[in-house]
């Protein structure tokens, strides 16, 4: 057998199913962390720099946590992350800090043990509150951050600020926190459509349906309202992502941060620009999700997992460029370095991007294309659906990407980011209200709309303007947008 052969066939072995009883000990050596002091866990990412912890007292007790199928993906996907930043290595250390309020992923921590201090100032690791049904959800998801800062040389990617909110599902934030976040969101949808348990039936496959009195978070009237009260929207996080929904422009389109940003809801006949996808969590996800699944049918769990081992070598080698500016195309970046890797691929990859962004990163005309055919379709018009111009679109996108990778960079801008000072939005459940922030390059219709004083010519010029060619720079976007001197005034810059 080849050198590769030999290597994918351990590899295999190692991520295969295990016993309970071995799971940390084969995959990871599981190790239990709790606080020495208080850790601030109130913002989106934990900022303290090398918190101190000790081992803790019963580990015991915290093992049965892991016996679940969520964990058990979790800690393969770790076990084969160190395979590839760490070639030939040991059985790696997992470390879990139990930690009130723990929701993160954080590289860089202190174990004191007695008079001790040992410090491990670029290891990746878990923050949980310790309670059991985080091992069932969370821990999966922040496994996938803790694989990516392990990729990275102990670096976390984290991005620019340009949200007034911490990142959600269909929100855009910033390329950095949309890559990171929609690859470990990713991992949740995977788990939502494969795994077998009851609770991930009951939330996502609809087999608990309560009528009258109950509990908030399963009477059938708060159906639409129960997702969005857990703020990371899990149910979208499956169901929208698998239909790859977040390659649309937000269905509300009033003047509300919130609506725009938060809600599921799309319209499917606007597309997302090739600059709103690098921000858009959700659709990174999607990306992911589908190209591990793509087929004809579900693949075998072997199948989806040598998928996985792929994206995480392609991402190794992209970290390893060493190329760390924030705002970086960071899925172009991805989908070229993949190629690389896998050349064999190239095809199939350079379809699944054109497909699942409808060939925005490619075409400027690719919207006018989608969007005729999509409302010729609503109409039932089946002379006007243009299938056969479609299908020559997209052969013409998969040649010029199989020819020329770069081709994907060619519709982007930079990040730029805009605040609104007198337009405030407030998340009761995080404190203080902030002013709206977004970026000009990526802003939807109803978050321009907020601007104080803005006209909707002003809001159609804007957006035309920005269309024809993404802003350069604040002074290109004063020069071109065609704002007039009152409504520049109320942007802050």
């Amino acid at each position: 057998m080849r050198r590769s052969a030999i290597y994918r066939l351990l590899l295999a072995l190692a991520l295969a199913p295990l016993s309970p009883e071995a799971w940390g000990q084969d995959l990871a050596n599981v190790i239990f962390l709790e606080p020495a002091g208080k850790v601030d866990t109130r913002g989106a990412e934990v900022r303290d720099v090398m918190p101190l912890y000790h081992r803790a007292a019963d580990p015991g007790k915290y093992t049965p946590w892991l016996e679940n199928e969520s964990a058990k993906r979790a800690l393969r996907l770790y076990r084969a992350g160190y395979e590839i930043a760490h070639p030939g290595g040991a059985t790696p250390d997992y470390y879990v800090a139990l930690v009130p309020g723990g929701n993160h992923a954080a590289v860089g921590f202190k174990v004191q043990d007695g008079d001790k201090v040992e410090e491990y100032p670029k290891q990746a690791y878990i923050l949980l509150d310790a309670q059991p049904y985080r091992f069932e959800s969370t821990l999966l998801h922040e496994t996938g951050h803790v694989v990516m800062a392990m990729l990275a040389g102990g670096r976390l990617l984290n991005g620019k600020d340009l949200s007034s909110i911490p990142h959600t599902t269909a929100a855009l934030s910033s390329r950095a926190t949309a890559f990171s976040e929609g690859y470990a969101i990713h991992l949740e949808t995977l788990a939502a459509h494969l795994n077998h348990d009851a609770s991930a039936r009951q939330r996502f496959h609809r087999e608990l349906v309560l009528f009258g009195d109950g509990p908030y978070q399963a009477v059938e009237y708060f159906h639409q309202s129960i997702d969005l009260a857990s703020f990371s929207q899990n149910v979208a996080r499956y169901l929208e992502v698998r239909d790859n929904n977040f390659a649309f422009e937000p269905a509300y389109q009033g003047p509300d941060y919130l609506r725009v940003q938060m809600e599921k809801a799309r319209d499917f006949a606007s597309l997302r620009n090739a600059n709103q996808l690098l921000q858009s969590e959700g659709f990174y996800a999607s990306f992911f999700f589908l190209w591990v699944v793509r087929g004809t049918a579900v693949p075998a769990d072997a199948v989806i997992e040598e998928r996985e081992r792929q994206v995480l070598v392609a991402m190794h080698a992209m970290f390893g460029a060493d190329d760390w500016e924030p705002s970086s195309p960071w899925l172009p970046r991805f989908i070229t370095t993949y190629m690389k890797q896998f050349p064999e691929q190239k095809a199939a990859m350079a379809d699944a991007i054109n497909d699942l962004s409808h060939g925005v990163f490619v075409d400027p005309d690719a919207a006018r294309l989608w969007k005729e055919h999509y409302l010729a379709t609503l109409r039932l018009d089946q002379n006007n659906m243009n299938l056969a111009g479609i299908t020559a679109a997209r052969k013409k996108w998969r040649d010029a990407v199989v020819a020329e990778p770069q081709m994907l960079y060619s519709q982007l801008g930079p990040e730029i980011a805009c605040t609104v000072p007198g337009t405030i939005v407030h998340i009761v459940a995080f404190g203080e209200a902030s002013a709206v922030l977004f970026d000009l390059n990526t802003a939807p219709a109803g978050m321009l709309r907020l601007v104080p004083g803005i006209t909707e010519s002003e809001v159609a010029g804007w957006i035309e303007q920005r269309g024809k060619k993404p802003f350069a720079s604040v002074e290109d976007f004063k020069a071109r947008a065609g704002l007039r001197p009152a409504t520049l005034a109320a942007l802050k810059f």
